[in-house]
């Protein structure tokens, strides 16, 4: 598949798959109480109110219901995907775009609306159950977002937001927000599978309470190993979490608490050119001591009101994250560590109410979150240290407030304005131990953002809808980099406007999203993965954005096609004569793919479920200029899975992705100084488990 390919077929056929079914729905839509509480069964898994999108003009808090571009997946989509690592839970799905660097424990970089893929996710929101997971101020990036931990047997659903439009997330939403919620309840279960390249698992759960008990929860237990396709790349992990889910008064609570530790070695990265030219083999490592650590420790709570008109909301959270990396960049090993505390919370009333005579929702909070961060680095050797060259200690603090009001003129029209308001205040301190020439040691700075959006959605049919928004979001400044050489610096502004139809039928048997946006940002700056400094100044981002899935029969196991396509034109916008580039963002994306049940409509005791995609990379410019370019590449991935129906829950499966030509050398690909380097992927991955109830 090429980009003329790509753009002259994949997106008609998006909106051929959209339209058939879009315009063939004529039910009435139930009302906000339904939609959220009723019960889908998806392939032998049940899902109460978890993937089931909401209606754009529908008065709701869900994020389907706004005027942006979302997507929900649920319990049944994660069951289906080839997952290796969280990484894979996200690539399928539109204008995603993910980098696995093949460094243990590091984490991966995450895309959204062409923000760089070469920097640990840093400019897309993440959170876990309500807990925000981005690190502000990290040596890393300012943003670095780990979600190493996260297990993903224990994933409910993965909502999707594309651009700055919500309003209940602030800082790093710049291209995005990726929230994942874990389940409740899950049943006993014992899973092992292995693979290539020394690759082990084993995950025990055991569930306790019963479905209608008002008191039950699980823990689970998961150790992984790998030796890595590259040398020096071993990896071992345990993980332990614990959810207990009980009734409050009004509504309902659950208590999450986790422990992950993880021991990873590290290949870092090698100049693309020596490999080409055979000087070093893609699978050596740079330094055989490089490697790392990661020790995180989190507590989630979470309470949720049950009058759907009128309730309470609440998350509260704890979080420790202690990690080391010992790193060769070329010139020599360095240890950084970043070792934080954080915790915060989010308090929410949403009303259901009259604006006059029009129906209305009202929904207002408070959120809060400090973080207390040690930052250190030192000159190594074989992972002993030689000099420290970097002290910094770091308190941040955010409180905000928010609002959002939908009304709906008409059954057809609901209007939507939200707004939020952030201050950040930052004490950083710079230790004797710093070796760099900074006038200031100690900084105190409190600068603060006014987020404004707007939005509209108008409905057609119960099926269709056409929605448009306008919105600003923010990025921080960074207090390890940027202040203490700049103690005035202020936030970055984003600007961000789109316009889009959506698509979802009541059944689940469609589910469509076409949006085109634009967004400028103001003083906007990067750190590649070797530490360098790159300040683009202004930036503005024009794309297209479309995906599809269609259930092509109505029984839910049949056969469901999907794919998505993405174009992006990212450039500078500092009054050069000549056209610049946004470096390290792929100019498209592509995904076709099909899922389908055999067995499922018959009385056969025996199931198979095959789900395979293709996914298309476009190239990346590498510099300004546009002079360098990564290469565009595909990417294969396949699941197939076996299950009784006389035994629920069990199941046997194989997993595999595939690279073909250059692609395990082009996933990860970026410029520093004069050398292009990469760090290469296996050409082929395979991985075998059985899952065994109990």
């Amino acid at each position: 598949m090429n980009h003329t390919y790509a753009s002259k077929f994949l997106v008609p056929a998006l909106l051929g798959l959209l339209a058939p079914v879009a315009l063939r729905a004529q039910t009435t839509p139930a009302d906000t109480t339904t939609l959220r509480n009723r019960t889908q069964r998806l392939s032998g898994v049940e899902v109460i109110g978890g993937a089931t999108p909401t209606r754009k003009t529908e008065l709701s808090a869900e994020a389907t219901a706004s005027p942006a571009s979302v997507t929900l997946v649920g319990r049944d989509y994660v069951a289906k995907q080839a997952v290796n690592s969280y990484g894979d839970l996200l690539r399928p799905l539109a204008g995603v775009n993910v980098s696995n660097y093949q460094l243990g424990g590091v984490a991966y970089g995450i895309q959204l609306r062409g923000y760089t893929v070469v920097e640990h996710a840093r400019d897309v929101a993440f959170s876990i159950d309500g807990a925000l997971q981005n690190q502000g101020s990290s040596l890393s990036a300012n943003g670095y977002a780990d979600l190493n931990p996260l297990i993903p047997e224990t994933v409910r659903r993965v909502e999707v937001v594309r651009g700055p439009f919500s309003p209940f997330y602030g800082d790093h939403a710049l291209g995005g927000v990726i929230r994942f919620d874990t389940e409740d309840r899950l049943n006993s279960s014992v899973t092992l599978s292995g693979g290539t390249f020394g690759q082990a698992r084993g995950l025990g759960i055991l569930g306790f309470g019963k479905p209608e008990s008002p008191v039950g929860g699980y823990v689970a237990v998961a150790a992984t190993r790998t030796d890595g396709f590259r040398d020096n790349s071993k990896d071992k992990s345990l993980n332990g979490l614990a959810k207990l889910s009980f009734k409050m008064p009004g509504g309902t609570a659950s208590l999450r608490v986790q422990a992950y530790a993880d021991n990873h070695n590290s290949a870092s990265y090698l100049k693309r050119a020596d490999i080409d030219a055979d000087r070093v083999d893609r699978r050596d490592a740079v330094n055989g001591t490089d490697g790392g650590s990661t020790r995180q420790q989190n507590a989630v709570f979470n309470y949720q009101g049950s009058d759907l008109a009128s309730y309470f909301s609440a998350t509260l959270y704890a979080q420790h994250h202690d990690f080391i990396r010992f790193r060769d960049g070329g010139t020599g090993q360095r240890q950084t560590r970043d070792n934080r505390v954080w915790g915060g919370g989010d308090v929410r009333y949403t009303r259901l109410t009259k604006l006059g005579s029009l129906p209305a929702q009202v929904a207002a909070g408070l959120s809060f979150r400090t973080d207390d961060i040690e930052g250190t680095r030192f000159s190594t050797v074989a992972r002993q240290q030689v000099k420290q060259d970097r002290e910094r200690d770091i308190t941040t603090s955010t409180p905000s407030a928010y609002a959002q009001l939908q009304v709906r003129p008409i059954e057809q029209l609901k209007l939507t304005a939200s707004a939020r308001y952030d201050r950040l205040y930052y004490h950083v301190r710079v230790g004797a131990n710093d070796v760099a020439a900074l006038a200031n040691t100690r900084v105190k700075s409190h600068p603060d953002i006014f987020s404004p959006k707007v939005g509209a959605a108008f409905s057609f049919t119960p099926t269709l809808s056409v929605f448009a928004n306008a919105a600003r979001g923010f990025k921080s400044p960074d207090g390890f980099a940027e202040l203490p050489v700049n103690p005035d610096l202020s936030v970055s502004k984003l600007a961000s406007y789109e316009v889009g139809l959506s698509a979802d039928d009541a059944s689940g048997r469609l589910h469509g999203v076409l949006a085109a946006y634009q967004s400028n940002q103001t003083n906007e700056v990067q750190i590649d993965p070797l530490g360098q400094l790159k300040n683009f100044g202004r930036t503005r981002r024009q794309g297209v954005e479309a995906e599809a899935r269609v259930r092509l029969v109505e029984n839910v196991d049949g056969p469901t096609v999907f794919g998505n396509y993405t174009y992006l034109k990212a450039r500078l916008r500092n009054g050069a004569d000549a056209t610049e580039y946004v470096t390290d963002t792929p100019q498209y994306l592509g995904t076709l793919g099909l899922d389908w049940t055999f067995g499922s409509s018959s009385s056969l005791p025996h199931r198979l479920t095959l789900s395979v995609y293709d996914q298309l990379i476009g190239p990346k410019y590498l510099n300004s200029d546009g002079s360098l370019e990564s290469k565009a590449f595909t990417r294969l991935a396949g699941k197939l899975i076996y299950t009784r129906t006389s035994w629920a829950g069990f199941r046997v499966y194989v997993e595999s992705s595939f690279y073909p030509g250059s692609g395990a050398l082009d996933e990860v690909s970026f410029l520093s100084g004069p050398d292009i380097l990469t760090s290469a992927q296996a050409r082929a991955t395979v991985t075998g488990g059985i899952k065994v109830p109990f």
